[in-house]
């Protein structure tokens, strides 16, 4: 999947993205609070509905490519006016809400159309379907799975990785090595995450396992090898009542790296922050599929400081990824060209990322960004109405 173009607003709260194009990568820069980490929260949304889920007062245009074929899906949800005392009630409640009209094309011509009650699905009336759900989710089992498969490979890395790490007991791992055989493509698209993704790699395809280790030894020139550790449990006989006590109890770690002239083995717990977000993050260049579109928040909080040019350089060599990243770091803006960055501007609840070329900065990278962190665009960003 390829996200072309998105338009985007959110009535409820009166914010909205103007339509904005995106690349293959795309840098969203910006001062704080202009509204560069709501447009990743409104891809993350996009998926959501395509899910199924009921957003309050959400509207949407969005275009993308799946396997070569061109969409648009565009659509609205009705708005309720919700008091901030009760927010958070409705939200426990999973209080659901209209969908309002919604239409779906392919390369041009239109596959469903829908106004309110009345749904028209290849030149067909259905009959009634849940009001509350988007097309995407009620039609996924007909031409329109391509669509909801291609909204689950949007892979968001705005929470610790780290975090993710330490989720995933050896139990999950045991439970799903009962394969003989993984490759490397069905480790990529499946729906595993990256920590177990990276050991399912370990296992059965290291030579896989051993690029990701090297990659990340030349960030960590201390470390002279990676393993994974999972407790492997005869799947046939199942997990008894004191294996998961007894594994629960322990908290036994996932990921060990060895450092040179250390004679121990240094697992997860102990591993600094910066290195395990590092190895998950090159863990998910490597373990993806081609068509995945990774949304990065804040991308030099994902990192330490020396790991960030290595990484940049693998999202610059990835052209069969599409990667929509936020940062405010001198370097990852410097060194990533600027025909990928698009300067974010807020006026009121409006939100406009604009190509950088408009603001006619200079031809080289340095002017470039010289320029841009001179702009009040840039330095400002947010007017009133």
């Amino acid at each position: 999947m390829n996200i072309n173009k998105l338009r985007y607003c959110n009535h409820e709260y009166e914010w909205e993205l103007e339509p904005v194009v995106l690349s293959n990568l795309t840098l969203l820069v910006g001062a704080s609070g202009v509204g560069k980490t709501q447009i990743l929260e409104a891809i993350i949304n996009l998926q959501q509905i395509a899910k199924g889920a009921s957003l309050n007062g959400i509207e949407w245009d969005v275009e993308f490519v799946i396997k070569n074929n061109n969409y648009q899906w565009k659509g609205e949800f009705e708005k309720q006016e919700i008091s901030p005392f009760l927010e958070e009630i409705e939200k426990i409640k999973k209080k659901r809400y209209r969908v309002i009209q919604e239409e779906l094309y392919r390369n041009g011509k239109v596959i469903v159309k829908r106004r309110l009650n009345e749904i028209i699905f290849n030149n067909n009336k259905l009959p009634k379907l849940s009001p509350f759900q988007s097309l995407i989710e009620i039609l996924r089992e007909e031409d329109i799975a391509p669509i909801r498969d291609g909204f689950s490979k949007i892979i968001q890395s705005t929470r610790s990785i780290e975090n993710a790490a330490n989720e995933f007991s050896f139990l999950i791992v045991a439970s799903i090595l009962s394969k003989d055989l993984f490759s490397v493509e069905e480790i990529q698209k499946s729906d595993f995450p990256i920590p177990i993704k990276l050991g399912l790699a370990y296992k059965y395809v290291p030579n896989v396992f051993n690029v990701v280790k090297e990659r990340f030894i030349d960030i960590f020139t201390s470390v002279e090898d990676i393993k994974i550790n999972f407790l492997e449990i005869d799947s046939d006989k199942g997990f008894s009542e004191k294996q998961l006590v007894s594994v629960s109890e322990s908290q036994q770690s996932f990921i060990y790296i060895k450092e040179k002239g250390v004679n121990h083995w240094i697992n997860q717990r102990h591993i600094s922050s910066g290195m395990l977000k590092t190895l998950l993050q090159i863990s998910k260049l490597y373990l993806s599929t081609q068509d995945t579109v990774i949304l990065i928040d804040e991308f030099e909080n994902s990192l330490g400081i020396n790991c960030i040019d290595v990484v940049t350089d693998l999202l610059l060599e990835n052209k069969n990824m599409q990667f929509i990243i936020t940062s405010h770091h001198p370097y990852i803006i410097n060194n990533i060209p600027m025909e990928y960055w698009k300067i974010v501007t807020r006026r009121g609840g409006v939100v406009t990322a604009t190509n950088a070329k408009e603001f006619n900065l200079g031809k080289s990278r340095h002017q470039a960004f010289m320029q841009l962190i001179n702009l009040d665009a840039y330095r400002e960003g947010i007017t009133v109405r």
